[in-house]
């Protein structure tokens, strides 16, 4: 079976290259990103009645009675008033220009790069990506340091920073997560956040010291083998529950029963089959999959084939494989992987 690239996740259909851009600025400006945002109350509208409850932000018009909501504001694009989002009375928004001027004093010659930008929707969420100078060689195989860096205007979350590597030769997403460590640093949107972002080109200190101790742990999985049966044990940790393995164990069925899809085996366990061609897919992945020729038959194929199969095959796209992959199923799947790998040299 033959295997497409899908590409980073954070180049995708209506993103913008701005690699030719030196200032968070610049970069605005050219992905049409150079807009700004205010915070204003939400107001409820009701039917009037004559025994209505008045305060000093009530209105009426027409047959019926506007209110102000207590701690309720809308976030709203000043360009174009759209509302883009729900917030409380301590959020304090941060210009797209405020979020991401940290990025300026560590983008030049031999220094990060400005790769992508773009939104999601009308806004609610923007983001940058920016290619560290940084890279992992294991054994020659060459992983590239990238940092994406997050806003969101409709409450749902507060600035992110995070730091994700990327193997060149199939860009599958490496999630740096693994031993239940984190790859991103968050701030929330409060009275704080423009100090936070001030201070946050200190990152770029920590990514190159998480990019050391990364390139340690893949070296040691490229060089620890792993056998067939074991590497099937646990591509199904990531795929089935810890229940659904001990009752294939209970039942007498073995994961071979599984990967031929034997139809006792699969009823008697009551597993879906939406799980079942996943984990037949990460199987076949770790065989036959982009890049994996080389590095077959070690914790680091292993580790590349559930990388590989939620970067290249899991069938979303766009934004929610962006999404997907940085922060949601895709992450976590690929860091629980990750960490079933380490404890085993533990």
């Amino acid at each position: 079976m033959s295997y497409l690239v899908k590409g980073k996740p954070f180049v995708f259909k209506g993103t913008i290259d701005v690699s030719d851009c030196e200032t968070a600025a610049e970069v605005m400006k050219k992905a049409s990103l150079d807009w700004t945002v205010a915070k204003t109350k939400v107001y409820a509208e009701m039917p009037f009645i004559e025994d209505s409850a008045k305060n000093s932000d009530t209105f009426i018009q027409g047959a019926d009675i506007y209110t102000s909501i207590n701690n309720a504001y809308a976030i709203y694009r000043t360009d174009k008033n759209i509302p883009l989002g729900l917030v409380k009375s301590q959020y304090t928004p941060v210009q797209n220009i405020e979020a991401f001027n940290f990025f300026d004093n560590a983008i030049g010659k031999d220094k990060a790069i400005f790769q992508t930008a773009g939104c999601f929707g009308f806004g609610e969420r923007i983001f940058v990506s920016v290619k560290l100078p940084n890279d992992i060689l294991v054994n020659g195989d060459p992983v590239e340091n990238y940092l994406v860096f997050t806003t969101s205007h409709d409450g749902s979350s507060g600035v992110k920073i995070l730091f994700t590597p990327i193997r060149v030769v199939c860009e599958n997403t490496l999630n740096a997560a693994i031993q239940n460590t984190s790859n991103y640093v968050s701030f929330k949107h409060s009275k704080n956040v423009h100090y936070n972002i001030d201070i946050a080109s200190e990152i770029l200190g920590i990514c190159k010291t998480k990019s050391n101790n990364l390139q340690l742990e893949y070296e040691a999985m490229a060089k620890l083998p792993v056998k067939d049966r074991d590497a099937k044990q646990i591509f199904a940790e990531v795929v089935f529950t810890e229940d659904e393995l001990n009752k294939i164990k209970n039942n007498g069925n073995t994961l071979d029963e599984i990967l031929s899809r034997n139809y006792i085996a699969c009823t008697d366990n009551n597993l879906s089959m939406k799980k079942i061609n996943t984990f037949i897919a990460i199987v076949n992945y770790y065989n036959t999959g982009i890049g994996q020729k080389e590095i077959l038959g070690t914790q680091w194929g292993v580790y590349n084939a559930i990388s590989g199969y939620y970067s290249n095959v899991f069938n979303v796209d766009s934004y929610k494989r962006m999404d997907s992959l940085l922060y949601g199923y895709g992450a976590d799947k690929i860091k629980l992987g990750g960490n079933i790998i380490t404890s085993l040299a533990s």
